[in-house]
């Protein structure tokens, strides 16, 4: 028997924008359930959508990347199925008139190229999202009506590892352009993988792959069920065609559902949304653009260069740092640390509005006008108060510090209070240094450098 795999991608981006594609509801990610919603978001009667200029743009830079031909008619379809996550009981979506169609994209595979096809882009509005507690399914409607972008390719793909390529060439360009920050984490990209296999020139039935989480697992899904549907025609049996999901530790796709019937979602044209000629000047606009160019440091691993350079907000921020002569190791230390942490709590909007005095604050830490500890505490109170850094050095009567002497006398008290902890560390329990250092950044109120304490706590440690 001769085998051959015929793999197809359905791959979602979330659009970055301020705000959702039909109304000014704000985007962030991480808020409390059901705080980022305006009447259309929960079907609210007489609530009328209106479409977001920006991400018709972002969709119109994907287009011309995957070099797509355009349609310069939007119109938008209704989508028509009932599931509590759908609260108007339809989606609107393209499916009639694509805003992009007949493209492709190039992939270096085995030190060759090979030419993906891509059938169609369309934008379409995300669902609610779904928390199973127990025996309730709670509703968070703060996704619902999230601008997306579904890029669907044709059966092009013969195996997993050509799968994970495009994947990642779809997020490089799609975070490069500004059009989605594709943080898999975060459900900004999604993929279903329909996998089939043709056995002696004859198509068998399609198995769909969904909730995959990350583009190693996509790789290892799809070969897993070619596995699977080989062993199975071998033995012969035919495929069924099914929803399976992947089980990571055991390395094989899982059975979820069948798929006997095609669902009629009964599509027909939107008519809350007129028509819309996208203009020349529309089209100039998008594609003036120009692709962020990949940060590049010695000091940083690549798994790390590769995070900065997929999330939008840190490779914008280390452009800047370069800009500045700040892409040093001590603040980039320091940003992939405390800014890291802020983005994947709240998202980047805060960050955008205390970006000038962000800079300020990271010239005073490089320079050494500031410890880390203090930076930290400046960094924190710069998003919770929005005042300038010269302000909140001034709050915090950071300009007084200590000398030697000072400082010794202090540690021995603090050694002399805290005999409990010394004996601790004595005994190999790292974490009553820590204690111990906590306790003296609490006497000096964080105004002496944190690597100063700590090398002189040591020797006198030692000296016990």
């Amino acid at each position: 028997m001769s085998y051959e795999a015929i793999i197809g991608l359905e791959i979602h981006l979330q659009l970055l924008s301020e705000s959702k594609l039909f109304t000014a509801a704000p985007t962030t990610y991480g808020k409390a359930p059901n705080s980022n919603v305006l009447p259309l978001d929960m079907a609210f009667p007489g609530a009328m959508p209106v479409l977001n200029k920006k991400c018709v743009i972002s969709a119109i830079r994907m287009v011309n990347a995957l070099h797509m031909e355009l349609d310069r008619l939007i119109r938008f379809d209704r989508k028509n199925y009932f599931y509590s996550d759908l609260a108007k009981g339809y989606q609107l979506t393209q499916f009639y008139h694509p805003i992009g169609k007949s493209g492709h994209l190039a992939i270096n595979v085995n030190d060759g190229i090979k030419i993906i096809r891509i059938n169609h882009l369309h934008m379409e509005e995300d669902s609610a999202k779904q928390i199973h507690v127990g025996n309730k399914t709670l509703l968070d409607f703060n996704r619902s009506g999230m601008g997306l972008i579904e890029i669907v390719t044709d059966p092009d793909i013969g195996n997993g590892k050509e799968a994970r390529i495009f994947l990642e060439d779809i997020r490089d360009i799609a975070v490069s352009l500004g059009v989605s920050n594709g943080r898999l984490q975060e459900g900004s990209m999604r993929v279903d993988v329909n996998v089939s296999l043709m056995v002696n020139g004859v198509n068998g039935e399609i198995v769909e792959l969904k909730n995959l989480n990350g583009f190693k697992n996509v790789e290892k899904a799809i070969n897993s069920e070619i596995k699977r549907q080989k062993e199975i025609v071998s033995s012969g049996k035919s495929v069924k065609p099914e929803t399976r999901r992947y089980d990571e530790d055991k390395n094989v796709t899982v059975f979820m559902r069948k798929k006997n019937t095609k669902i009629d979602y009964k599509y027909f044209q939107d008519a809350t949304i007129a028509p819309i000629r996208i203009s020349q000047e529309l089209i100039d606009e998008a594609l003036s653009y120009k692709p962020k160019k990949k940060i590049s440091l010695d000091f940083l691993l690549p798994e790390t260069l590769d995070e900065i350079n997929n999330d939008s907000y840190l490779s914008h921020l280390f452009t800047l740092l370069k800009e500045e002569d700040l892409a040093t190791l001590k603040v980039s230390n320091f940003v992939l640390t405390r800014v890291r942490n802020e983005i994947k709590r709240h998202g980047s909007d805060n960050l955008l509005q205390v970006e000038e005095e962000l800079i300020k604050l990271l010239h005073l830490y490089e320079d050494s006008d500031l410890t880390y500890k203090q930076a930290s505490i400046i960094y924190k109170q710069l998003l919770e108060t929005r005042d300038s850094v010269a302000t909140l050095i001034d709050k915090n009567n950071f300009n007084d510090d200590y000398d030697n002497k000072e400082l010794s006398s202090i540690i021995d008290e603090i050694l002399v209070k805290y005999k409990s902890a010394v004996y601790d560390y004595k005994a190999g329990k790292n974490k009553a240094l820590n204690y111990l250092l906590g306790q003296i950044y609490k006497e000096t109120n964080n105004k002496v450098d944190s690597l100063k304490i700590k090398d002189l706590l040591l020797m006198k440690l030692e000296e016990k």
